[in-house]
Order: C-alpha cells, then structure tokens, then sequence
C-alpha cells in the first residue's frame, strides 16, 4: 500500500512553485555558460564539467527533493570562486564592448538560440496553460468590483505597540495591509491578486487563512464554514471584508485574518453608520514568549464602511488590549490606515512602481524587527520567558511542515491498520490537525452500532508536532501517553476522548507488530543496515515547554539505546507500505536534527549545505580549474595519465551527486 496520496491539487501546486524557481535557476545556468563563451576555455574547464555530468538530468527525472538547491549552490559558489581564483574580476568586466566584432557576433548567435528556446518553451507552457484550464478555469471575480461597497485597496499603514508592565515599552513601525472583498478572485491588474493562478506583485492566498487543512476553497467558503460553526447564518451578514498583510514574492510572515467587517443593525435600527464594534475573549493562544497564556483580549474596531460612504476613502483602526489575569491593562496594539489608500485597478504605472519600490520590503523587515524588539525586552528590560504551550483545543495551530505533512500520512495508514486487525469492537475517531470537521471514522471488524457510544475513541490532534514527534518515542503506548494523556495539557499534541479505550487499540497495534516481525534479511542486507540505523539515530524528541518535575520515573519518556526492537510504526512503514523510504528520510531528517541542530530541520539542511555539500562543490571546482587534462577546447593527444586524472576529475564533480543518492 501507499501512505501518501499524492493529490492532484497538492502536487500541481508544487509543481507550480518548483517550475518558477528551475525556470529561474535554469536561466543563471544558461548565462553561466554564456559568460564562458567569452572567457578563455582554462578558466570555465571546471563549470562545463560541473555543469553537464548526467547525473542532473537523472535527478531531475527522478525528481529528487535537492537537485535544484544543489544547483544553486554551485552556481553561486562559483561565482565566489572564480572570483577569488582570478578568473574575472570587474575591472575585466568593464573591458567588454559591444562594438567589439566578436562581442556582435557572439550576441547575434545567442540571440538567435535564445529565440529559439523561448519559442520551444512557450509551445510547452501554452500547452500546460491550456490543460490547466480544462481541469480548472479560473473565476476573475466571483463579484464585480462595481457590484462592492468596498473596492480592493492597498492600505499604507502603520502598527504601535505599548507595554505598561510590568516594564513599559513602546514602539511604532510602518505596516503594508490590502483590503479585499470577501468573495472576489482573481488578478486586479500587476498589483494585486486574489486566488488566482496569475499572481500580482501583492498576492492574498485563501490557504493562510482559517482553516489551514482546506487550501482548495476560498475565503468565502472558509469563512462561510466558520460563521455556521459559531451559529451565524448567511442572512445574519451581508458583506465581509478582509484586510490583511499580503504576500509579495510568495513571501509572508505569519499572515494572519486582522479584521473582518459585516454590515450589522445597531440598536437604533440604523444600518452601518459609524459602527463600532468590539470584542472581548479569553487568551487561548500564546503570541509573545513574554506573556503567559492567563488573561483576556479586547478588541475594538472602527467600521471602515462608515468613513469610505462619507469621504470615499476606507480607513482601518483596530486596536487590541491584552489584559492580565487581574484585568489590569497590559499591552496596547493598534493598527491604522496612514496616507491616502491606492486602488489597484486605477494606480498608473509610476505610481505602481513607486509604492512597490516604498513598500517591498516591509514584509521581509518585519521577522528582523520582531527579534530586535524580543533583543532589548529580555535583555534592557530583563522580562521572564514564559515557553510556548502547546495550542489550546479551541485554537487554529500552526501549519504542517513538510516532515510533519509527511508523517500525517503514514500515521493515518498506521492507525487505519490497526484498527482494521483489531480483535475486540472498537470505532475510532481520528481528527488530524486542521482537519476542518473532515474527521475519518474507522471500525474493528467486530465493532456493531449497538456499541457505538460505549466503544468509539477520538483522537483529535490539536498541533502538527504531534506528528514528529510520535515518531521519536520507541513504542505507540510511549507516545501517546507523552503526547495524550501523562503530561501538563499546556504540552499536549492531541487529546483523546475515552481514553480507556486506548489498551484496546495499543494490544491491535503491538499483535500487528509482532506478527509482522521480520528476521534479517540476507537477500537485502542494505536494507536491513538502512532500518537498523534508523533505529540506532531514534532519541526522545525536544523538551516539553512546561517541565512537570512532579512526574513518576516510570512516565518519563525512556531514551531508546538503538538496540531495542523498532517502533510499532517503523515495522508498519517497513512491511507494509511502498513508500517507505519517504518515511526513512524523513525520519532521519528529523533525528539528526534532534541531535545536531536544535531540533531544527532547517538548521540542519543549512549545516548539510555548508559543511558538506558546499565543500564537496569548492573541492570539484579547484579539482577541475588546476587540472591539465584534454578538453574540446583546447584538443591535444590522449594520454594513458589522462584516464586516472579524468576519474578523478568525474568523481569529485559526482561527488554531491552521489552524497544526495546516499541520504535517499
């Protein structure tokens, strides 16, 4: 069987992010060995060799996970290099002419072949465009913008932030924010797109908002399902209006659903005008590693919908107060409109250009500013560290990570075997994270209706590290006592309703393991060494965030030693699954970096890329560049010294090659 389904949807959209960044990195590659057209055949020997060893094209084709980054690498290493080597340097840069002969000529040529694989690719990419819109055509707007009380809007904004105690600071930065109509799709303009598969420089994507789980619908279906949840129906608003912080170049920092406007009724029976409207809930969710998870939020509003009908320009003003335990005010946060707003649909082009030049980098600054402001808090200010909880039951949780993504799957396939060879009646309920009320209900084969409320287990997974990290404890009853039910609920991953019921799925998971037991194998003895290492890099996973010293011995999670018997889902993944070198990987991945970098799986690419892969190129390159073998540019005879050079010579350019076939 296959743990993972690749969806169509899901890898269409990879597929899509993937095709930009090959495109673009293809391009470098190209002008890489157009540069060397120019440049004596000594000096670029080591990229043309680099460059057209057959092994990227089979890893393209294989569609290996680090090809395109490996590439990259190189081409930026290279420039580096050949700098430091003095192969170029700007000073010859400037000597190039374009009335030089040879330049012309050489421009001419190139020109023409670029010609022709700009025409070559274009019949591909018609050819994908119109598949593309067989299977999905694209909405430009699911309401005119003439038909809106709010048109879409680009908000110059900016955002303070006042702490009263028990240390008092403040500070105050500039913030880009849109405004979009709920219900509207499409491309306005180059400025601004909605859900559309032709993205404006500004992009609002439906997938960052509510329901993290349900990226094919959009925000008036997502906001829809929600308002029914909280018992709104559609007659009880008439409009929505999002305003938020927009993605530019796909990037975003943890866009989050800022305000959301609807044309409401006072008690005076008067529709809309200069409603305010505010808000008060308990605080379920940690924002600030210096503020407990105890108190309150309030939230106050202004109806931008009252300014833009008397003025004819929306302004945003919300301000949110977060208030201790006590009630005592403790932080002020206010967002609100600052300058005039600028319609996508009207703005000209320097105008365009202007405020995209003014406002691009506000995104990119604001991780940076955030880390400036925790700086002076914890170490000017000295305030107490209060670790990040888990996320509440009632709370929206992060997004997957690609690891955790990963290993939802598997465990889904892990837990619907189990119950399927389960021997006594039993139902089980498994909720995964952001699941969006899309839970999946599996039956025992002994399991009658009769026993359905005294014999159903819900697994409700409330964060997606749930999932990396049940792979780290040795055994199914050690994670989910760890991660259910014997730890502080501020540290739980999941929750389980009728826990007693859990020995009964625990004995069908472990008489599965034990009949799919496997001795050695000879046949594959690169496999078994494969699984065995898998099991010797397990350890406990990161530190809960609130440490419960109170704990007995025996609930602690036990550090496996690596000669153990693996996991109930390593033999599962092992016997059972087609897929399993995905989930070796990504189990790996995920144990070294719990070993060698935080926890971290980001830290440890970056430390793959820099301290292996990264030397392996620079090692290729000065190989190659120091080299004196026979090369089409420069024919000479052959000779027998020349077969150990170009060995060697194939196996240092291969050498990434081969470290990424040997990490799978």
């Amino acid at each position: 069987m296959r743990a993972i389904d690749h969806g169509a949807e899901t890898a269409a959209d990879n597929n899509t992010r993937l095709s930009k960044r090959t495109f673009l990195v293809l391009i470098w590659t190209f002008l890489t060995l157009f540069w060397s057209i120019f440049t004596p055949p000594h000096k670029t020997f080591a990229a043309r060799v680099l460059l057209f060893q057959p092994a990227w094209i089979i890893r393209a084709i294989r569609k290996d996970a680090t090809w395109i980054q490996d590439l990259t690498l190189f081409l930026g290493l290279y420039i580096v290099y050949t700098n430091w080597a003095g192969v170029w340097s700007l000073q010859e840069l400037k000597q190039y002419r374009f009335e030089d002969p040879t330049m012309q000529m050489h421009t001419k040529v190139f020109s023409l072949i670029s010609l022709c694989a700009l025409f070559a690719g274009s019949i591909v990419i018609r050819d994908k465009h119109l598949e593309s819109k067989e299977t999905k055509i694209e909405s430009l707007h699911e309401q005119r913008i003439e038909d809106q009380v709010l048109p879409p809007l680009l908000l110059a904004s900016k955002t303070t932030h006042s702490r009263l105690f028990p240390e008092k600071h403040s500070f105050t930065y500039s913030y880009l924010l849109v405004g979009v109509p709920i219900g509207m799709q499409g491309r306005i303009s180059n400025m601004l797109s909605v859900d559309s598969q032709h993205s404006g420089w500004f992009v609002v994507d439906s997938a960052d908002y509510l329901s993290r789980g349900n990226a094919h619908l959009s925000l008036s279906e997502k906001l829809k399902r929600y308002l029914h949840t909280q018992g709104v129906t559609d007659r009880d608003y008439a409009y929505a209006y999002l305003v938020t912080a927009p993605r530019f170049l796909d990037y975003s920092f943890n866009p989050d659903w800022n305000a959301a406007t609807e044309e409401k009724n006072n008690n005076n029976n008067k529709s809309g005008r200069h409603l305010v409207f505010s808000e008060t809930w308990s605080k379920d969710f940690h924002v600030s590693p210096f503020n407990s998870r105890k108190g309150s939020y309030s939230l106050r509003a202004v109806d931008p919908l009252a300014a833009y009908e008397e003025t004819g320009q929306m302004r945003i003003d919300t301000t949110i107060v977060l208030r201790s335990s006590d009630e005592h005010p403790k932080i002020v946060a206010r967002i609100y409109s600052d300058g005039e707003p600028k319609d996508p649909a009207t703005i000209s082009s320097w105008e365009a250009a202007k405020f995209i030049a003014a406002w691009c980098w506000v995104g990119f600054a604001t991780f940076p500013r955030i880390v400036k402001e925790a700086t002076m808090l914890f170490f000017r200010r000295k305030l107490h560290v209060w670790y990040r909880p888990e996320v509440a039951a009632t709370s929206l949780g992060r997004s997957y990570t690609e690891e955790e993504r990963v290993l939802e799957a598997f465990f889904r396939a892990f837990i619907s075997n189990a119950v399927n060879e389960a021997s006594k009646p039993l139902r089980v309920v498994y909720e995964p994270a952001h699941h969006d009320d899309a839970e999946i209900v599996l039956y025992s084969p002994g399991f009658t209706f009769e026993e359905d409320r005294k014999r159903t287990l819900i697994i409700k997974v409330t964060s997606p590290a749930f999932y990396s990290r049940f792979v780290h404890h040795p055994t199914a009853k050690s994670a989910f006592d760890h991660e259910c039910l014997a730890t502080d609920e501020k540290n739980r991953t999941a929750f389980l309703e009728q826990p007693e019921l859990l020995p009964t799925l625990l004995n069908a998971i472990e008489e599965y393991s034990t009949a799919a037991q496997q001795p050695w194998s000879i046949i594959n003895p690169l496999k078994e060494a494969k699984w065995a290492l898998l099991n010797s890099l397990r350890c406990p996973p990161t530190a809960t965030s609130y440490p419960e010293p109170s704990a007995p011995e025996s609930q602690r999670p036990s550090k496996p030693n690596g000669k153990g018997k693996p996991s109930e889902l390593d033999s599962f993944v092992k016997t059972s699954c087609e897929d399993q070198n995905i989930y070796w990987r990504t189990t790996i991945k995920l144990f070294l970096a719990e070993r060698l970098a935080l926890g971290i799986p980001a830290l440890l690419t970056l430390l793959d890329s820099v301290l292996l892969r990264a030397p392996m190129l620079i090692v290729a390159m000065h190989f190659c560049h120091h080299v004196d073998v026979f090369d089409i540019f420069r024919p000479r005879a052959l000779e027998w010294e020349d077969l150990g050079t170009v060995a060697g010579m194939l196996g240092w350019a291969n050498g990434v090659h081969v470290w990424s076939w040997v990490k799978g």
